[in-house]
Parts: C-alpha cells; sequence; structure tokens
C-alpha cells in the first residue's frame, strides 16, 4: 500500500458517517456460523462496523486497516463498553498475519490477491473465513474501477479450493458485483 493509497482511504473515511456501524448484510445472514469462541481477524476492516458486529457475538476481534481516520471510528465506537476490539493500523502490503491464530476471518470489500496465502493460513484448523468483494460485473456500474482489484467469476472458489466450502455465489455466470465464499479450513489431521 503506497502513501498515497493511504491518504485516499484518510480523505475517505474523513467524510464518513458512520455512526450506526451497520454490519454487512451476508455477515448477519451468516450469523448462525459465528459461535463468538475465540479470536477473529477483521482484514481492511474500515470503520469497524463488521468487527464491532463479531464482537458483540463473544469474539476478540483484531480490526486491520491501513486508514488510521477509520479506525478512529471503531475505537470510539467500542469505548466505554466491554466490546474486545483491538484496532490495527497496518499496511496491508507488509503485515503479517500469526499463523493458526483466528477462528474466523472475514474480509469485506478488499482484494490482494497475494494476502489470500497468509489469510488461510491465519485461520486455525476448522476456523471459517467469509470473503466478499466486487468481481469484474463491478465495471459496468464503475469503469475507472481498476481490474486488478476485481475478482473474475470463480476465481474465490479457485483460490479457496483446498478449504471446504459452505456457501458461495461464486459462479462463472455470476450476474452480481460482488462474489462472496464463505469456508473453513480443514481440520487437521489426526
Amino acid at each position: 500500500m503506497t502513501h498515497a493509497d493511504i491518504e485516499r482511504w484518510n480523505r475517505k473515511y474523513a467524510d464518513a458517517n458512520p455512526h450506526a456501524f451497520v454490519p454487512d448484510p451476508l455477515l448477519v445472514a451468516n450469523a448462525a456460523l459465528l459461535d463468538g469462541k475465540g479470536w477473529a481477524l477483521d482484514l481492511a476492516c474500515g470503520v469497524g462496523h463488521n468487527a464491532i458486529y463479531l464482537a458483540r457475538r463473544g469474539y476478540d476481534v483484531v480490526a486491520v486497516d491501513g486508514s488510521l481516520t477509520a479506525l478512529r471510528y471503531c475505537r470510539e465506537a467500542v469505548a466505554g463498553t466491554d466490546l474486545r476490539v483491538h484496532p490495527v493500523v497496518a499496511d496491508l502490503d507488509r503485515f503479517v498475519l500469526p499463523r493458526g491464530a483466528f477462528a474466523v476471518a472475514i474480509v469485506f470489500r478488499f482484494l490482494d490477491r497475494s494476502l489470500i496465502p497468509a489469510i488461510k493460513q491465519s485461520v486455525a484448523p476448522g476456523g471459517l473465513v467469509i470473503y466478499q468483494t466486487f468481481n469484474v460485473n463491478k465495471l459496468r456500474f464503475a469503469p475507472e474501477m481498476q481490474r486488478k482489484y476485481l475478482l473474475e467469476p470463480g476465481e474465490l472458489k479457485r483460490l479457496f479450493g483446498d478449504f471446504e466450502t459452505i456457501a458461495s455465489n461464486d459462479a462463472a455466470d455470476i450476474g452480481e458485483e460482488l462474489s462472496y465464499w464463505i469456508g473453513r479450513r480443514p481440520a487437521a489431521p489426526r
């Protein structure tokens, strides 16, 4: 992540009004998968709306983003509560994820393919991954977007092919602009 990227995100979030902190509908729709036990990772968390939701479900949450401005909203939202959200400002190009540390890892509206192996390794055996971001169909409505930040149809299923799929809309004929994949890291062999 370049300094210019971080500044762009800081400017974006400076004008944000996240006071409702509404979690992503995909996360809420799959709440039954979230048992609230252990640590959760919200990578590229923005203002922390999903991290706060995970904390309300019982997780200790590491909320990572490159924007200090965004994470200030998160920190302010949990101040004076018993919610265990730990905001971390980090350059995601250089951030090192601990291996096997998280019961849940979530990523919403962010794509850096080089981070996928680290995300997979950061989840404990049997741990859950929920990943949702834009695919190339977004170009119909936002032609200025760079294609490198957009998934190809079926790409999430390929990237997480060694995990057990729980649910996904990621198919060759996807018509939506958001692809999602939910699955588990296989349990360790006995």
